[in-house]
């Protein structure tokens, strides 16, 4: 038997002649093309819920509105880009990425690390508040006002169009299954915080208006929280709650028993206005 034919593929003889004359050339491989430089960003970037549309307006998610109020009033000009927490480096929004003018990639930031960045690009004033009284007070929205607002929008069945709007896909297969999700996730979380055995929905919303009555005794006839003379960051997380419990374009539901308690606190409802119209 020829050896030729002992090969899985018969080479025509015309084709094998050819190649005697013409052998193939083996190059050296060459180095992979660098990686294409990323675009400068002029200005920051802040990751945030919003609807498509919607990115000149407050965000609808009190975290992403926290910093985002907070970078407004520090005086730092932020593209507002809408996201998802499957975006985020973190796996939850916001995430901040910094302006750059090189090709080298800025580690994004959150949390704390937004707060900072805000305060050492600030071009206005920022008020400095003791840590430990802020922290006392804070405690009355993370403890107190957090949970009826994740049972208000999460639970209660009256604002389910709007928790769609907002947070789910339009493929009912998808939207079915998110919605489970969040809804578990939501009542998880208040468990976890009030330390009850399950979710009692009247002691949730008395909670909050006990909330919001200490939180207009702190501010008491003041413009801004502890006596400041412009607005910090405590100012932009009572405001991350009390602007979006009041806001009209969400269209909650029938219930409304959050916006009827902030409703009935003027001095906070008047904070609500002063802080959008500053940074707005």
């Amino acid at each position: 038997m020829p050896p030729d034919s002992r090969s899985w593929v018969t080479v025509p003889a015309p084709v094998r002649d050819l190649f005697k004359l013409f052998p193939l050339r083996v190059y050296a491989a060459e180095e992979l093309p660098s990686r294409a430089p990323q675009p400068t960003r002029v200005r920051p970037s802040l990751y945030v819920f919003a609807l498509d549309g919607d990115c000149a307006r407050p965000s609808f998610n009190p975290s992403c509105l926290k910093w985002q109020t907070f970078l407004r009033i520090a005086g730092v000009d932020v593209d507002l880009i809408p996201s998802n927490n499957h975006a985020s480096p973190s796996g939850a929004l916001p995430f901040l990425l910094p302006s750059s003018t090189n090709s080298g990639s800025s580690p994004p930031l959150t949390g704390g690390k937004i707060q900072k960045y805000a305060q050492d690009n600030a071009t206005k004033k920022i008020p400095t508040i003791e840590s430990n009284r802020q922290e006392a007070y804070r405690s009355l929205i993370t403890q107190s006002i957090r949970p009826a607002w994740l049972y208000s929008l999460y639970i209660d069945p009256s604002n389910a169009p709007l928790l769609k709007t907002l947070y789910l896909p339009p493929s009912p297969l998808l939207a079915y299954s998110l919605h489970h999700t969040l809804v578990a996730a939501a009542s998880a979380e208040i468990l976890k915080t009030t330390r009850t055995p399950y979710v009692r929905t009247a002691q949730l919303y008395a909670d909050s208006a006990t909330a919001f009555a200490a939180l207009e005794t702190l501010l008491g006839n003041d413009a801004w929280f502890f006596g400041a003379g412009s607005p910090g960051l405590f100012d932009a997380e009572v405001f991350s709650y009390t602007w979006l419990i009041l806001d009209e374009t969400l269209a909650w539901g029938k219930g409304g028993e959050l916006q009827k308690s902030l409703a009935g606190f003027k001095k906070l409802v008047a904070h609500r206005q002063r802080l959008y119209e500053w940074c707005w």
